[in-house]
């Protein structure tokens, strides 16, 4: 895995195709059990009158996480800079990071649930990708900071950011469209899409259609390692999001066709089709953001529905997306 760190923005009806089905897997002959390394109780609760101590275990224990955390995250410097100790006993003392903390206990104090989704999620991936490593997982308080930090060994995901819609502090720091995702609820479905990017990363500087594909292979992926969730969840879309997108399917292939925006590479086109944003501007104001990657995931979808020889290696080798489509035999 490489060293990444991800802001997840995601992109309740299940499929009604047999896509999923036949990538099923009995994962009860699969040897794994996840358990989610609590970082975040770590540092929030180091020995603040031995800061060296607590340096060295912490680096001992996490490693790559917790030089990344540190630079990058909290930026607070690397763990051999000057005053460094300082900074970091700041960090954990600062009653606002300590507010949040206690927060993320009462959200997260018992998390077998996430474990247990994610072990299944991961015994998925040790099927179909054997030759891929399992990171360990981990949580961590970033205030507010990037959702998803992955490294060669660890992946981690920042409970602070899914504290609930209504969480005060989010009023000042997100968008009510992004608030819909700040819930308990997404903390596996991000980390799950967070390793699949960081392994299976995408071209942003791309043609749109190969934008459109590229992120449609990782949320196909994403459905086939995570058979519970539904592609609304998936998507992080509200079911009014989902029926329009499910309503409007043929209108938003045909604008896309017929503006010539399919093959177009303008860095400010596909942004406003493929980013996270209130709505699709292209579309109505009624769209959801990242429109363009849920008709993608459709024709992913008729693509691995129609090549039934096509496994999910295959898939995610296969980056000539003229061809995903051609052979996809995609009619909205």
């Amino acid at each position: 895995m490489k060293y990444l760190i991800i802001l997840c923005t995601s992109f309740l009806f299940l499929f009604t195709s047999c896509n999923k089905n036949r990538f099923k897997v009995d994962t009860e002959k699969i040897n794994l059990e996840l358990k989610i390394k609590r970082f975040d109780r770590d540092v929030m609760t180091m020995d603040t009158l031995d800061m060296n101590q607590s340096i060295l275990k912490l680096s001992h224990n996490y490693g790559s996480l917790f030089s990344r955390f540190v630079t990058s995250v909290v930026m607070i410097g690397s763990p051999d800079s000057l005053n460094f100790s300082n900074h970091l006993k700041s960090f954990v003392r600062d009653s606002m990071v300590n507010e949040i903390y206690q927060e993320s206990q009462l959200v997260f104090n018992d998390i077998s649930d996430i474990e247990l989704e994610l072990t299944e999620a991961f015994k998925y991936i040790k099927f179909y990708f054997p030759e891929k490593k399992i990171p360990q997982i981990a949580m961590h308080i970033s205030g507010f900071n990037q959702s998803v930090v992955a490294t060669e060994e660890f992946l981690s995901i920042s409970i602070d950011n899914y504290l609930g819609a209504d969480y005060v502090f989010y009023k000042n720091i997100a968008y009510d469209y992004q608030l819909q995702n700040m819930t308990r609820s997404k903390v596996a479905p991000d980390i799950i899409l967070g390793y699949l990017m960081s392994e299976f990363p995408f071209d942003n500087n791309a043609q749109l259609l190969a934008g459109m594909l590229s992120r449609a292979k990782i949320l196909y992926l994403q459905s086939v390692i995570m058979q519970e969730r539904t592609e609304a969840e998936l998507m992080g879309y509200t079911v009014e999001q989902f029926n329009w997108c499910e309503q409007n399917e043929q209108n938003m292939w045909t604008y896309i066709v017929e503006n010539k925006h399919l093959y177009n590479s303008s860095q400010l086109i596909c942004s406003k089709y493929l980013n996270p944003t209130p709505f699709t501007s292209y579309f109505s104001e009624d769209s959801p953001g990242q429109a363009a990657i849920w008709v993608g995931f459709q024709i992913i979808k008729s693509y691995m529905d129609n090549n039934k020889d096509i496994t999910l290696p295959m898939l995610v080798e296969e980056n000539d997306y003229q061809r995903i489509l051609e052979n996809s035999n995609y009619k909205p």
